[in-house]
């Protein structure tokens, strides 16, 4: 019986340096793959209204270790829901084995999907609201590829993450970590540092702000949805 704390703890370490191991592949792989994202990039028609600087020696290699990071952290999220399947796999019943499976191939390209939705709705949105106060101004603009970068993956990057929220959710739901009461109960919390979340990522302005919170706002509450609906079958599983 002493034994098998330390057994847990030793496989929970093992787990954690197999997902640390992928996250360093990836990473590698990620970086790879950098220049030909960059230049879908670049092609892309908000990015052709300005011509990319670079104001520092470091500032394109930091543009790669950036989207390496984006890669990698796609890559890497559904190999560590694997490894926290194969930890608590042995406390589950062969159905709820089964079921939670199956969940985590979708977390990939939930991500993606965040990603894109991101990229393609709310960056060009908030970009051109921005970039509308230069042409009022009459300033000329030059920015940086670092900056760029940096603006338009601190704003697409979290909601990435919170777009695979509910799939995370029902996951955790399966495995018993989390129920839908604790959810509900968390709300007022949860909502607090999905504003604080988006107040980080966006511009100092109520439209970007709101373009950012909504979406987040309403990814929980299907989060909460899709948590009561897993809770209840695996209710009726055990009845």
């Amino acid at each position: 019986m002493r034994d098998q704390p330390i057994h847990h703890v030793n496989e929970l370490r093992k787990r954690l340096i197999w997902i640390l191991l992928m996250f360093v592949i990836s990473l590698l792989f990620g970086f790879l793959c950098a220049e030909p994202v960059l230049q879908q990039i670049k092609a892309a028609p908000i990015s052709q209204r300005i011509d990319w600087n670079v104001f520092a020696i470091g500032d394109a290699f930091h543009v790669y270790l950036k989207i390496s990071f984006v890669i990698a952290l796609a890559v890497t999220t559904p190999f560590a829901m694997y490894q926290i399947w194969k930890f608590v796999s042995p406390g589950l019943s062969r159905m709820e084995q089964r079921v939670t499976l199956y969940y985590i191939p979708f977390v990939f390209f939930l991500f993606v999907a965040g990603i894109l939705f991101s990229y393609f709705l709310i960056f060009p949105t908030v970009f051109q609201f921005m970039t509308s106060f230069s042409e009022r101004v009459g300033a000329s603009e030059v920015y940086g590829i670092n900056q760029y970068f940096s603006f338009m993956f601190r704003l697409i990057l979290p909601i990435g993450v919170v777009f695979e929220l509910p799939l995370i959710i029902m996951f955790s739901t399966h495995l018993g970590l989390i129920t839908p009461s604790k959810l509900k109960t968390s709300r007022k919390y949860a909502y607090i540092c999905l504003l604080i979340l988006a107040a980080m990522i966006t511009p100092p302005d109520i439209v970007s702000h709101m373009l950012v919170t909504t979406p987040l706002i309403l990814l929980y509450e299907v989060s909460i949805v899709c948590s009561n609906i897993v809770y209840a079958k695996k209710l009726s599983y055990k009845s």
